[in-house]
């Protein structure tokens, strides 16, 4: 197949997008991606993977700005797509939200009988609510919900992330999702067979966006409650987001800023080589309407490590994990969190137990599992098209 693969992201810097596009091509189709970028050139291509990039930059800071971006992006897709589906006649449109209504990107090509997936990240009603800090005005709250289920009625097939976010879209489209996990390639993040060398001293480790909604300031005040405790403790930080300036000026309030490294953003591959030694791993997300939904990737990244983690105990992340497998502890309860790393410091043997089990319990989701349900999914859509091409492939090779 021939497949355009949209999504208003950094390819780089994206593992969900970036995976999907490796498994496609692994399985021997051509891909064709658009996304967005901020510098790069602007198409670049091999056999199999072309990527047409749309030279932006990410300054979303309120709902109009949201609007422009998602409308700017969705716009030049659907120029591009309609213009290279004249010349390749494309498949399959497959779309990562957000924004969803991405899909209509790929409308000459479903009018051309190409077939349409929309792989839900994030739900929109819930996700818009978490950034703002309050509910949604009723009349956004009708605006992003219409817009999402109309995106799904006009998509063929739907992938999302997770159990729970499989029944709430199922629930809203009233059809069936398939769940495509956004587990760590095993090639990346290696859980290594042998003991984890230690640096000595005791340094806890959280990696991915700095958002109030990802509960990092709860790392910054649990430091604080445990710094006269555990004087040598530290917490490493890596990534950036809107939160990061203010988080920056509570660990200096509180006394800790001595205490914690900000390391900015680092490439995906890399992370392995700077938390592998790490005494644990921190997962702090709070529980709303939107982190009930959420199924941790750092969690998922943390265990392969090998490494013992700290985890808010939000809906989803307790539905794949048992209080024997990761240290849980109540959402947004700074208290409870120093509380868990208490426990996890005076007590290694147990920490260490809690991450031999999750270690188990994750290879039992394993990646190469989920790229196999992204794949059959894809080409069960587009089937007949598949078998035909495969048909044709056999005619030309017989003597």
């Amino acid at each position: 197949m021939r497949i355009a693969m949209i999504g208003y992201t950094f390819y780089e810097l994206d593992p969900r997008v970036k995976r999907a596009a490796d498994a496609l091509l692994e399985s021997g189709h051509h891909v064709d991606l658009f996304v967005a970028d901020h510098d790069g050139p602007r198409a670049s291509n091999d056999e199999f993977l072309t990527i047409h990039r749309l030279r932006m930059r990410k300054r979303r800071s309120a709902a109009l700005r949201y609007a422009y971006e998602y409308g700017f992006f969705c716009a030049w897709a659907f120029m591009l797509v309609s213009l290279l589906h004249a010349r390749r006649r494309y498949d399959l449109v497959y779309v990562h939200n957000m924004p969803n209504f991405l899909v209509f990107a790929g409308c000459l090509p479903k009018i051309g009988g190409a077939k349409v997936v929309l792989d839900v990240h994030d739900p929109a009603p819930e996700l818009l609510a978490s950034i703002r800090g309050r509910d949604l005005p009723g009349w956004m709250h009708s605006l992003v919900t219409a817009e999402e289920r109309v995106s799904m009625s006009f998509s063929d097939a739907l992938i999302t992330v997770n159990e729970s976010m499989r029944r709430r879209i199922s629930a809203r489209s009233g059809r069936p999702v398939t769940v495509v996990m956004n587990l760590p390639d095993p090639a990346v993040f290696d859980a290594r067979e042998e003991p984890r060398e230690r640096d000595g001293a005791d340094w806890l480790v959280y990696t991915g966006s700095i958002a109030y909604r990802h509960g990092v300031d709860l790392v910054v005040e649990a430091l604080a409650l445990l710094k006269d405790e555990f004087p040598a403790l530290r917490v490493r930080i890596i990534g950036t987001g809107p939160a990061l300036e203010s988080v920056v000026r509570m660990a200096a309030d509180l006394g800790v800023a001595d205490r914690v490294d900000f390391l900015g953003f680092i490439p995906n591959h890399e992370i392995p080589g700077l938390v592998s030694r790490a005494t644990a791993g921190l997962s702090p997300q709070r529980e709303d309407t939107f982190g009930s939904l959420v199924f941790s990737m750092k969690v998922a990244e943390y265990i392969a490590l090998g490494l013992p983690v700290v985890c808010s105990g939000t809906t989803t992340m307790r539905h794949y994990f048992d209080d024997d497998e990761l240290m849980f502890f109540e959402p947004a309860s700074a208290h409870d969190l120093a509380r868990a790393i208490r426990d996890l410091l005076t007590n290694p043997a147990a920490a260490g137990e809690h991450a031999a089990r999750s270690q188990i319990k994750l290879r039992k989701l394993d990646w190469p599992a989920q790229k196999e349900a992204l794949v059959a999914t894809v080409e069960a859509l587009a089937g007949a098209k598949i078998q035909r091409s495969r048909d044709e492939s056999t005619m030309v090779r017989r003597p």
